[in-house]
C-alpha cells in the first residue's frame, strides 16, 4: 500500500512539472533559445526549454535559476525529467488507459485556458467611459470608512471571576488612571500592566481600525468610547468584553470618497469580471448549438 502511495506521489509531482514544460513563453533577446544545453539519448534541451519552465514561475522564485548555479541545477533538474519521461513512454506508460485520461485531462485545462483566453478575454475592451459611469453609480462602494488607532489598557476579568476579584481588577484600573493623569506614559504603563497579549508588546497600540472591526474581540463598549474620544484623549475606566479598559486616542483618519483614479483599476477589474462571465456563458451556449450536447 505503501508502494502505491509512493507512486502516486511522485506521479502528481512530475505531472506538475510537465505542466511547466508544455508551456509557450517568449524568450529574451539577450540569450540563444536554440542553443544546445544537453542532450539525453536522441533529446535535446535547449535554452528555450530551461526559459520555458521558469517563466512559469512567480518572479521571486524565477530569480533562484537566473544564476549559473540556479540555472545549472534547472538542467540538471530537467536531465532527470528527460531520463524518466523517455523511459516511461519506451514502457508504454504513457499508453495505459488510466495514465492517458490523466494526460487528456491535464492537456484539455491548457488548451481550454487558451482558448477561453483569446476567444474571451483577449477580445473584451474596457473604455474610460464605462469606467468613470460605474463609477459614478457605485460611488458609495468606493468610500474609505472613519479609522481610529488607539492605545488600550486592559485589566481582564475572567468568565468565573468572582465578584470581589472584579472588584479588585476595577481597582486596579482606577490606580492606573490617576497615574496616567499625573503624567505617567501610557505606553509604558501599557507593556508593563496590560493584561492584552494582543496590543500589550506594541505599548497596548491597536493600530488603525474602522467600526466593527475590533468588535468580536472587545465588545461593543469598546468601539462606542474609542471612536467618541478626540486624538490625544485618555478614556475614564470603562467595562467591556474581557474586563476593564483605559483607552487613548492616537490617532484618526476621518470617512472620505476615494477619487476616481485611487479606484480606476479596480473598476476595471470588476467591470471586466462581470463581461468575461457573460461572454462565457453566451460562449458555451454557442458551442452547444455548433456541438449538439445530448445527456444520458
Amino acid at each position: 500500500m505503501k508502494k502505491v502511495k509512493r507512486a502516486g506521489s511522485v506521479f502528481v509531482c512530475l505531472i506538475a512539472f510537465s505542466m511547466m514544460v508544455m508551456s509557450v513563453a517568449a524568450y529574451g533577446e539577450e540569450d540563444n533559445p536554440d542553443k544546445v544545453l544537453a542532450t539525453v539519448g536522441e533529446e535535446k534541451i535547449t535554452e528555450a526549454d530551461l526559459y520555458a519552465k521558469t517563466s512559469m514561475l512567480p518572479p521571486q522564485f524565477r530569480a533562484r535559476y537566473e544564476t549559473p548555479e540556479g540555472k545549472k541545477k534547472l538542467l540538471d533538474q530537467t536531465v532527470k525529467f528527460s531520463l524518466l519521461s523517455q523511459e516511461a513512454r519506451k514502457l508504454g506508460i504513457d499508453k495505459r488507459k488510466d495514465v492517458a485520461n490523466k494526460i487528456k485531462e491535464i492537456v484539455d485545462n491548457i488548451i481550454i485556458q487558451e482558448l477561453t483566453k483569446q476567444e474571451i478575454s483577449e477580445k473584451i475592451k474596457i473604455t474610460d467611459e464605462e469606467i468613470k459611469k460605474y463609477y459614478k453609480e457605485n460611488k458609495d462602494s468606493f468610500t474609505k470608512p472613519e479609522k481610529v488607532k488607539a492605545n488600550l489598557i486592559l485589566f481582564e476579568v475572567k468568565d468565573d471571576a468572582t465578584a470581589e476579584e472584579k472588584t479588585e481588577k476595577e481597582k486596579k484600573a482606577e490606580e492606573v488612571l490617576k497615574q496616567l493623569k499625573n503624567g505617567a506614559d501610557f505606553e509604558k504603563l501599557a507593556k508593563e500592566l496590560s493584561e492584552d497579549k494582543r496590543t500589550k508588546k506594541r505599548g497596548g497600540s491597536t493600530g488603525f481600525f474602522s467600526k466593527g472591526k475590533r468588535l468580536n474581540t472587545y465588545g461593543e463598549k469598546f468601539e462606542e468610547i474609542v471612536f467618541s474620544l478626540k486624538p490625544g484623549e485618555t478614556s475614564d475606566v470603562f467595562e467591556s468584553k474581557k474586563g476593564f479598559y483605559i483607552v487613548r486616542v492616537a490617532d484618526k483618519k476621518a470617512r472620505r470618497d476615494q477619487s476616481l483614479d485611487e479606484v480606476k483599476n479596480k473598476i476595471e477589474r470588476r467591470i471586466k469580471q462581470e463581461k468575461q462571465k457573460e461572454a462565457y456563458s453566451n460562449f458555451i451556449e454557442e458551442l452547444k448549438k455548433k456541438y449538439p450536447v445530448k445527456m444520458y
